[in-house]
């Protein structure tokens, strides 16, 4: 009676225990299959937001060039020009409606030595009452500001200014007027803004003007007929601001630099103050980089994701579907094992009631009782096993299903079909590792070997080998066989023989490529009936070899991927040859140089 309990108590917790192990692992690939999916889905988002911003940043720089280049035409078309048709013509631009971001358009001009008093009479006749030329410079021609409109109190601060002064902007005035196109300073502070902690920095776009209105062939020829500069300033912040004005833009982060990636080139930057939120917790901070050329400058743009970006991702779900998985299996766990443990309760109570028999007749009725709940059991555990076998698909589809419905959210058709595919291919997978585990846990829980009678072995090897010829030949595989038998016979099952055959030479055709060659031999051998199946497939590493016949075993991830299955076939073929007291053995001489597996069975003498 101990060895009986000790028995019950060891089986109740097999199957239980394989279905949880099972369970978990589907769990954790369709927890990893759609963190992928949703990742990639997140990488194609973030791509478009930075592709859409750097769209929008060329083009609106291509849009004030066009405006400097409209400025220039109007200067050299108009030929009394002052503030008050300069003023005229920026307001008929309506830059605050069609321009959004751009500070102004202001005229820069040449002033000779011998021209500066004549100048500020002008000025002063044009209402510029406190005109002045700043900062003093003696005895070279200056770069004055004399036109900025619109005329607001920051922008007359301006007026008057000498650009060649500065080092920034004197490069770019010198590059615009030798190259005779639009060039952008490098990284400056505007006349315009205050000090304070609230200073923002920025950027100017010059555009040469010259005599006639013509350009210059020659380096010369610019040098000596320039006359000044129409020019742009810009506001960091304010530049940055109209960029990213749409919502979605909103969701990745810029750095600008000009020229070099070092803190003192950052020209403007996105405020990333965002609070963080559990999706950010779990995905990674996607980034980018692009270089544009701005009027002759070279801005590096670093492109960093929010949190309000990982907020629209379907990644947040991950934990939820992980979690539901887990829950499910323990559930089942629960439930089988509640099964087991009754069966095996009613087992024992069967088991007492027979020893209690034999000593008293009285007791016959409930040991009859018993063994009716025992069957009753049996009968139980085979429909709970058919149901769990349904219903562990049934969440499955459920999660499917779930994930086509987060995935509908701009994604395209390709995207969509793939995703799609991927989650049925686990799906079909799962039904087809349930249903070989309990195959395995049907032979395995045999506790006897099995009942043996006579068994002509070159029959069963015959019929083995016909039924793997058709699969060798559609698969272009060449298959040999040789008999030496005559009469062999063995005692034993002869199905599960046929079981241990059909694993060997199934395995050595489907591991076996096109063109390949598979082997079957039979003979007799030291006492034995020897059966020996060689292949020129995908062999074994050594490394491998010991491990061959243990359950769920293959040799790597990319054959289980391309060739399928559990890897219970050599399991189960190595426990049928231990029932009938016989041995496996594999050799291989590596990788990619075949496989051989040797059975040896004894051989009833006639």
């Amino acid at each position: 009676m101990s060895d009986l309990t000790g028995k019950l108590k060891n089986s109740v917790l097999k199957l239980p225990l394989l279905i949880l192990v099972v369970s978990v692992l589907v769990t954790i690939g369709i927890t990893y299959n759609f963190y992928q999916s949703s990742k990639n889905k997140d990488t194609v988002r973030f791509n478009n937001e930075v592709a859409g911003i750097q769209s929008k940043i060329e083009n609106k720089v291509d849009l004030c060039v066009a405006l400097l280049k409209g400025g220039r035409g109007f200067v050299e078309s108009t030929d009394n020009l002052n503030r008050q048709t300069f003023a005229n013509y920026v307001k008929s631009l309506e830059l605050s409606v069609n321009y959004v971001g751009v500070q102004g358009i202001g005229y820069n001009k040449i002033i000779l030595p011998g021209e500066k008093e004549s100048l500020e009479a002008q000025m002063k006749d044009e209402g510029y009452t406190d005109f002045k030329l700043f900062p003093e410079s003696a005895g070279s021609a200056q770069q004055a500001i004399i036109y900025l409109e619109p005329l607001n109190e920051k922008n007359k601060k301006a007026i008057g200014f000498d650009m060649s002064t500065e080092k920034n902007r004197r490069e770019a005035l010198e590059r615009a007027r030798d190259t005779g196109n639009a060039a952008a300073s490098a990284k400056i502070f505007l006349l315009q803004e205050e000090e304070g902690s609230d200073r923002q920095s920025g950027f100017l776009i010059y555009l040469p003007i010259y005599k006639s209105g013509s350009s210059p062939l020659t380096l010369a020829d610019k040098r000596q007929n320039l006359i000044g500069y129409i020019y742009s300033p810009f506001r960091s912040r304010d530049f940055l601001a109209d960029v990213q004005e749409d919502a979605s833009n909103s969701n990745v982060a810029l750095k600008i630099y000009d020229g070099d990636r070092t803190s003192e080139n950052i020209l403007i930057q996105t405020d990333q103050s965002q609070p963080a939120n559990f999706s950010e917790q779990i995905e990674s901070k996607y980034e980018a980089q692009g270089d544009l050329n701005v009027a002759g400058r070279n801005w590096i743009i670093s492109y960093s994701s929010l949190p309000a970006f990982a907020a629209q991702s379907s990644v947040g779900w991950t934990p939820l579907i992980f979690l539901s998985g887990m829950m499910f299996s323990l559930l089942i766990f629960g439930t089988t094992y509640w099964e087991a443990s009754a069966r095996a309760e009613m087992q024992k109570i069967a088991a007492e009631l027979f020893e209690l028999e034999k000593q008293k007749q009285n007791l016959l009725e409930k040991e009859q009782t018993a063994r009716q709940s025992a069957e009753q059991a049996n009968k139980t555990k085979d429909e709970f096993i058919a149901v769990v076998s349904h219903e562990l698909r049934t969440p499955l589809n459920a999660i499917a299903g779930w994930a086509r419905i987060l995935r509908a959210e701009d994604l395209s058709s390709g995207t969509r079909k793939l995703a799609l595919e991927k989650v049925d291919k686990n799906l079909r997978l799962q039904t087809k590792l349930i249903e070989e585990l309990l195959e395995y846990s049907q032979i395995i829980s045999e506790e006897v070997s099995p009942e043996k009678k006579p068994v002509f072995f070159s029959e069963v090897f015959e019929f083995a080998c016909q039924q793997i010829s058709e699969p060798a030949r559609d698969k272009n595989v060449e298959f040999v066989k040789q008999s030496e038998l005559n009469g062999h016979i063995i005692l034993g099952d002869e199905e599960k023989i046929k079981i241990v055959l059909n694993n060997l030479l199934s395995n050595a055709v489907k591991f076996t490529d096109a063109g390949g060659r598979v082997e079957a031999i039979a003979k007799a051998n030291n006492g034995n009936i020897q059966m020996i199946v060689k292949d020129t497939g995908k062999g074994i590493s050594p490394q491998y070899i010991p491990h061959i016949f243990e359950i769920f075993n293959q040799h790597d991830n990319s054959t289980t991927r391309a060739y399928g299955g559990l890897g219970l076939g050599l399991a189960i073929s190595n426990h049928i040859v231990k029932l009938h007291n016989g041995t496996i053995e594999v050799k291989s001489r590596g990788e990619g140089k075949g496989a051989t597996f040797i059975v040896n069975l004894p051989h009833q003498i006639q």
